[in-house]
């Protein structure tokens, strides 16, 4: 064999196997993987290509995979019953000899017809055929296909997705919880400091209060408080839980906590260290209290963690990594989880709900890599080379390998799914291309070698669809940058909304954009400047110029009311912005000197509320926001 022929092989097998051999930069040019990019991105796919016979081995392996099996694992019913897969049956037998079944979720099955696909000719002796579903009211969720007949025995997992939801228009407030000043907070936001969020934002007539993640984070020293790198998504991060709260439900005396100082309560940043220090020291008072009790609380405890199975793998998982006791670990996350049904039900009362973040990943070190071993992949996710990293970006956490999680019937996607729209009306699937493809970065490379690893997004977002079906949740995703039509046209199909940010839109001789697309809208997000400092940076003269101020408060007031009377379904305004603060969430591409992840808010929650100038805003923004848009989409 040639090199020339390895060399097609490799891409052949790339190809087979998911990997893409080039992408579009963000400059608009092609750049393609080389072969050891493709080699090694194989390689952490669990497919060997390091030299010629493993190459030959792995695309012999491959090809035979793709007509193997006479259903693909997962199917996705689509418009007028179409399924995303054909079925795949010998020719040595028609297909009257074959049974195809749909077991309904709910109880009882339905024989299907099968008729042959227009292409029908299918490598290693298969013909392709097509079920005859069209007329077969399945409601949406999660249904099973079996197969039957002469040398044939297989099933798949059948995704009926719900009809696209109907558009819902509204107003948002945000703010980072650890950002959030509450009354006598130990230095950081609690949960049930949102519910007091929640009763300000009803005040202001917004039906959405929203936060970065919320998920459980390492608290080992030295903090990493990104909220993006959790580790797990599956539980709460108990830096939120309020500890009176906490001690009420133990049935302990929340008198003898001991906060921080109150040179670290009252500090412009979070003091992750000082609050978990005081914050660990007065819930494990609480945890033990409700070990040595008796009575109605020990029982409620009891079976909350019954009925949360996964929770005790959980805690000792925590146990063993920070050197305490379980029953902590599963006392705090009762305690959460009580907290947030609690601040929903308050929400719920003044028409508010929560919007909710869920990251793209978790930490290699965290608990869900570590329960699951067999679905992550030996890789880092990251981002190509672009304008504002020319070395590329890697993002510290393991890529979910696609085919695994796919033969697992996606039980995790759906876990994190299912946690995540609890207690919120809306959530957002942050970097939604992730579930189309992901830039794996393979060990030992640096994040300009790596490549794209393509997912089943049509598969992915069918669950996402009956995930928020079910739980009556609104989903945004993360659309912004070099994102694919076939992506986002699915993302409409289903119901989920775009994001529109003001700063990437906005132009001299278009001073006040709108979506073209159903969106979630606002002017900035974490990973960009404040609305002030923007608004203050020699390029944005001209735009200042066109909306007709220089100064950032009446011009954060003439685009937020320009995006309230606009087509958008949604407007989210950051309470930073009205604030007028400047320096930013976090600063892409920085570390723990940036003061990343930490900044809080220069006012308690109260002295907001009772701002005559920022409730004369939200309210005018709520009135536009309940009349007719304009230019809607």
């Amino acid at each position: 064999m040639t090199a020339a022929d390895t060399r097609r092989d490799l891409h052949s097998l790339a190809q087979l196997r998911g990997v893409q051999l080039s992408y579009t930069g963000q400059d608009g040019r092609a750049v393609t993987a080389t072969d050891e990019t493709l080699a090694a991105t194989l390689g952490a796919l669990g497919y060997p290509a390091a030299d010629a016979a493993s190459i030959t081995a792995e695309l012999i392996r491959a090809q035979e995979d793709q007509t193997r099996e006479a259903l693909e694992p997962v199917v996705v019913q689509g418009r007028r019953g179409r399924l995303s897969a054909p079925i795949r049956l010998p020719r040595t037998a028609p297909a009257s000899a074959y049974e195809l079944l749909v077991h309904r979720e709910g109880g009882g099955s339905d024989r299907v017809p099968m008729t042959p696909a227009r292409s029908s000719a299918v490598d290693g002796g298969r013909v392709a055929m097509t079920a005859g579903m069209s007329s077969m009211a399945l409601p949406p969720g999660y249904h099973r296909l079996t197969i039957e007949g002469p040398g044939v025995a297989a099933e798949s997992m059948l995704l009926v997705p719900p009809p696209r939801p109907r558009p819902r228009r509204g107003l948002g407030v945000a703010a980072p919880l650890y950002a959030v000043r509450g009354k006598d907070d130990w230095g950081v936001g609690s949960y049930c400091d949102l519910a007091a969020f929640a009763t300000v934002a009803a005040s202001w007539g917004a039906d959405l209060i929203g936060s970065l993640p919320l998920f459980a984070t390492s608290t080992d020293s030295p903090i990493d408080p990104s909220p993006y790198l959790p580790i797990s998504r599956l539980f709460w991060n108990e830096l939120y839980v309020d500890v009176a709260g906490a001690a009420e439900l133990a049935g302990c005396e929340s008198a003898s906590a001991v906060p921080p100082s109150a040179k670290v309560r009252n500090a412009p940043e979070v003091d992750y260290e000082a609050v978990v220090r005081a914050k660990r020291r007065a819930l494990e008072r609480c945890a033990e209290s409700l070990a040595g009790a008796e009575g109605r609380r020990r029982e409620e405890f009891e079976t909350f963690v019954a009925g949360h199975p996964e929770l005790v793998a959980y805690a000792d998982f925590r146990a063993a990594g920070d050197r305490a006791v379980a029953h902590y670990h599963r006392f705090v996350q009762y305690a959460a989880t009580m907290q947030l049904a609690s601040v929903a039900a308050t929400g719920g009362d003044l028409g508010v709900g929560l919007y909710l973040d869920l990251p793209v990943g978790v930490r290699g070190d965290g608990y869900d890599t570590w329960s699951r071993p067999g679905l992550f992949a030996a890789a880092e996710v990251g981002a190509p080379p672009d304008a504002f990293f020319d070395g590329g970006q890697a993002w510290g956490f393991p890529p979910l390998h696609p085919e695994r999680l796919r033969a697992d019937g996606y039980r995790y996607f759906i876990e994190i799914l299912r946690h995540s729209m609890r207690f919120a009306r809306a959530i957002r699937i942050d970097h939604i291309l992730g579930l189309q493809r992901l830039y794996w970065i393979a060990p030992g490379a640096d994040a300009r070698s790596g490549a794209y690893v393509s997912y089943h997004h049509d598969e992915l977002l069918a669950i996402v669809a009956i995930e928020a079906h079910r739980a009556g949740t609104l989903v945004v995703g993360e659309d912004l940058g070099t994102v694919s039509d076939e992506i986002r046209d699915a993302m409409d199909r289903h119901g989920v909304l775009h994001t529109f940010v003001y700063q990437f839109a906005a132009a001299p001789d278009e001073p006040f954009p709108q979506p073209d697309r159903p969106a979630m809208a606002s002017v900035g997000n974490h990973d960009l400047p404040r609305f002030a400092t923007y608004w203050r940076e020699p390029k944005q003269r001209k735009l200042a110029a066109a909306v007709g101020t220089k100064a950032p408060a009446p011009a954060l007031r003439s685009c937020l009311e320009s995006l309230a009377r606009g087509p958008a379904s949604y407007l989210l305004v950051d309470v930073a912005d009205l604030e007028g603060e400047v320096e930013p969430d976090n600063q892409p591409g920085t570390g723990p000197e940036a003061g990343n992840w930490r900044r809080r808010l220069p006012r308690p929650l109260d002295q907001l509320a009772a701002d005559t100038g920022v409730r004369d805003l939200m309210t005018t923004l709520a009135a536009a926001r309940s009349a007719a848009p304009k230019g809607a989409p």
